[in-house]
Parts: structure tokens; C-alpha cells; sequence
């Protein structure tokens, strides 16, 4: 294990569970951006049933497997916006969870061109 790492297990250890779990969800998608892009976009997603109990970084990672064709780090400012309305602002996980996934589906539909009404 290098400093860095070492470092960044310091910090987790520190933070409390929800910034725990936002620091993860970031994490998720800084490596996600680091994917070659191999998917392409007129592919359909394929949407994956919300897992009973879901968190929302379940929900972030389920909707980022449902909709690989789009790019992380053109979503990052909305998804961690929804993100901190939970965890900062108290949400509800099944609020936020719904956001996320009405969210993935405007980027899809933008990406394939279709117009904002649809």
C-alpha cells in the first residue's frame, strides 16, 4: 500500500457513513471516466430492476450499468447535486433514487438527439 492510499484510508476512517458512502459514489465515477468508451450510443440500456432496500449509490451504480453508453463525467455535477440532497440535505433515499433515474433517462434521450419535450 502506497502514501496515497494510506492517506485516503486515514480520511475514510474519519468521515462518517454517509459522506462514507459519497465518497465512494465519487470515487465511482472518477474510475468510470477512466473507461474506454466501448458501448455504442444507439444501443437501447438495458435497465436493471431497483434492488428492494436500495441506497442511492446502489441506485447510481445500477443506473450507470443500465446506461453504459453515457459518460460519467457529464452527469457528475447532477448526480452528486442529488447526492447531497440526501445525504446533505436529508432526502429520502426513494426521492432522490426516482430523481436518478428520471435524470439517467433525460441524458439518454439528449444523447440520442431527441428533442427535451420527449
Amino acid at each position: 500500500m502506497n502514501s496515497r492510499e494510506r492517506h485516503f484510508l486515514r480520511v475514510m476512517r474519519k468521515l462518517g457513513s454517509a459522506e462514507q458512502e459519497q465518497l465512494l459514489a465519487f470515487a465511482d465515477f472518477l474510475r468510470s471516466r477512466q473507461q474506454p468508451e466501448t458501448v455504442v450510443m444507439h444501443q437501447a440500456p438495458k435497465i436493471l430492476p431497483a434492488k428492494e432496500g436500495e441506497t442511492v449509490v446502489g441506485a447510481i451504480k445500477r443506473l450507470r450499468e443500465s446506461y453504459a453508453m453515457l459518460d460519467a463525467k457529464e452527469m457528475l455535477n447532477d448526480t452528486s447535486s442529488l447526492m447531497s440532497r440526501h445525504v446533505m440535505g436529508g432526502e429520502a433515499a426513494e426521492t432522490v433514487i426516482v430523481e436518478l433515474e428520471r435524470m439517467f433517462e433525460r441524458y439518454y434521450q439528449r444523447c440520442r438527439g431527441a428533442p427535451e419535450d420527449a
